[in-house]
């Protein structure tokens, strides 16, 4: 489902998110019990009822969101650690921040407005690992881009429009380091569609021997 709040003015955080939805009947299948008790516990008519409450017909939304930057997440050379070639690797920093947080709740409600009006009742969320409750751990969707942001100004980023490096005439970037934002939406069109204006250009600074 394709964010619908682009011209709201009451939300209190920016950009959006789309929601992805996945559901059916399940049965049990062999070896559930094991993991059915190892989240709840117990024997008799209380495990039965866990069990009735877990197994039926369900439907289940995931909310992706637009993160924006933030000076709590970059990427710096880490000075005590190297590769197996004795190249010293990359540190990354994270951080959420209020916008995030707020756009998490935001799903919480919108979530429930949905499955109340189908009528239906909330189970609770999901059984992935959260960081806090109801925001993910950074990397649980591999979809990271930025760290070589695109940019017209060499002071503040380290590609220009054609993920062409500022300091190094030879150097493209085409992979999804030059994004400045994370949209809601999956990277990869948005990848290759940099990657073919990159490589255009590239070719013809080839044919000009600018490189």
């Amino acid at each position: 489902m394709p964010w619908w709040g682009l011209d709201k003015k009451n939300k209190d955080f920016p950009r959006g998110y789309h929601i992805e939805l996945g559901g059916g009947y399940r049965m049990p299948g062999i070896g559930f019990g094991g993991r059915t008790i190892a989240r709840h516990g117990g024997y008799g008519e209380a495990l039965k009822e866990k069990i009735r409450r877990e197994y039926g017909g369900f439907i289940g939304l995931a909310g992706r969101g637009e993160m924006i930057p933030n000076q709590q997440s970059y990427c710096e050379i880490d000075s005590d650690t190297v590769d197996k070639y004795g190249i010293p690797v990359l540190k990354f920093h994270f951080g959420w921040t209020d916008h995030e947080w707020k756009q998490a709740r935001h799903m919480e409600q919108t979530f429930k407005e949905i499955i109340g009006t189908m009528g239906g009742s909330v189970g609770g969320i999901g059984q992935q690992v959260f960081e806090r409750q109801g925001i993910s751990i950074p990397g649980t969707i591999i979809h990271e881009v930025g760290t070589v942001r695109m940019g017209d100004d060499p002071r503040t980023s380290a590609l220009n429009k054609f993920n062409q490096a500022h300091a190094v005439d030879n150097l493209f970037v085409v992979d999804g380091g030059a994004f400045v934002s994370n949209p809601d939406k999956n990277p990869t069109l948005t990848i290759n569609a940099l990657s073919w204006r990159a490589s255009e250009y590239l070719a013809e600074e080839l044919r000009t021997e600018n490189v």
